[in-house]
């Protein structure tokens, strides 16, 4: 079987040069066809020789040079440009790589994940922390493993994954913890990788499982591809804090421009200040955006925590006002979640009930 990969570039670090002092800058040429020429053939020649070969025969691998942005600037117009890339080409291809900057890496995974409904082949982002040209860079490294896992032949691999440093993460887990380390990514709360890729690549079990349970539905062709890409932005993302008071949240909603929906990082399992109407609390807020339909997921401050609202007093108050508990939800996952399901006009009693329903692997099981 041979195999053909589409290489979509979005910028980021991978793609930048650095400047006189070290800071990193976008390249106005951003082509690394040499490079991905050469892991062909390394690749093609290794897989030639082992019985066993750890990937199929790669017949081409070609890119589309997308996007030249640092992904600080990344927005959802771009999302919805690299779902259409990938939509148009579909029947061309059997996997995509997409190299994109590791600010938003995980913002962008995970509205690749919701948009293409019923993926039926890989989508790999990678990226690298160090520019390809320079001392260090761990973006060879990234891009050819990228397109090891694309071109992988001892397991069937499907949807959208993130393949950086070593670790091999579902696209709705990855959660960028380091600006230094290599391994700049991991799979979010205690969840682990769906693998390790190293000089072998290595599965996870059950977290492979589970990932491979997302996709029993999977398009063979762009005419079965269901794709959802409307991502609606309207929405605000706020920190508590001691004496936070109720009036910011009753004039997001009660401004000319409303906002449409609201994520809360609160404290301990997801427990805002909700007990009584005095001042320096949030009750009132929660009553306006319950009152005017307008969703609020609340999860917590607190490292690998899980946001049930169920432990204590304050969280369960909150939940008897409408609020969402985002569960074990990454920030980007819950984030992205509640801009799709906004964009796709689902009604707010289907946004509080789907925000609770893992659909990309985005929850831990039997949470709720």
């Amino acid at each position: 079987m041979k195999k053909s990969i589409l290489v979509i570039i979005a910028g980021g670090t991978i793609t930048q040069v650095q400047d006189e002092y070290g800071r990193t800058k976008d390249s106005e040429d951003v082509s690394f066809q040499d490079s991905i020429d050469n892991i062909k053939n390394r690749l093609n020649e290794r897989a030639s020789v082992m019985r066993h070969a750890e990937t199929y025969e790669i017949e081409k691998i070609k890119t589309n040079n997308l996007l030249n942005k640092d992904s600080s600037y990344i927005t959802a117009d771009d999302w919805v440009k690299l779902i259409e890339t990938i939509e148009a080409e579909y029947d061309n291809y059997d996997a995509f790589v997409i190299t994109h900057g590791t600010n938003t890496l995980g913002y962008t995974s995970a509205a690749l994940s919701f948009a293409l409904v019923n993926l039926g082949k890989p989508v790999i982002l990678t990226g690298a922390m160090v520019p390809f040209m320079h001392t260090g860079s761990d973006a060879y490294m990234n891009l050819e493993n990228a397109i090891r896992i694309a071109a992988y032949s001892k397991k069937l691999i499907l949807g959208v994954m993130v393949v950086f440093g070593s670790m091999i993460i579902t696209g709705t887990r990855a959660k960028k913890v380091s600006n230094n380390d290599y391994d700049a990514f991991r799979a979010y709360n205690t969840v682990k990788t769906i693998g390790q890729i190293g000089h072998t690549v290595y599965f996870n079990k059950e977290p492979y499982e589970k990932h491979m349970d997302i996709f029993s539905e999977r398009a063979e062709s762009r005419a079965d591809l269901i794709v959802k890409k409307d991502f609606n932005t309207n929405i605000v993302s706020l920190t508590e804090f001691p004496g936070m008071k109720s009036s910011l949240l009753e004039n997001i909603v009660n401004s000319e421009n409303p906002v449409e929906g609201v994520i809360l990082r609160s404290y301990g399992d997801g427990d805002p200040n909700v007990y009584d109407n005095t001042f320096n609390n949030l009750k009132k807020g929660f009553e306006v955006l319950r009152e005017k339909k307008i969703p609020i997921v609340v999860t917590s401050q607190t490292i690998n925590s899980v946001a049930t609202m169920k432990i204590n007093k304050p969280g369960s108050l909150a939940r008897e006002l409408g609020a969402i508990p985002a569960l074990d939800m990454s920030i980007e996952a819950m984030t992205v979640k509640l801009q799709w399901l906004l964009g796709n006009n689902y009604n707010y009693e289907q946004i509080k009930l789907d925000m609770n329903q893992s659909i990309r692997g985005e929850i831990s099981s039997n949470l709720d």
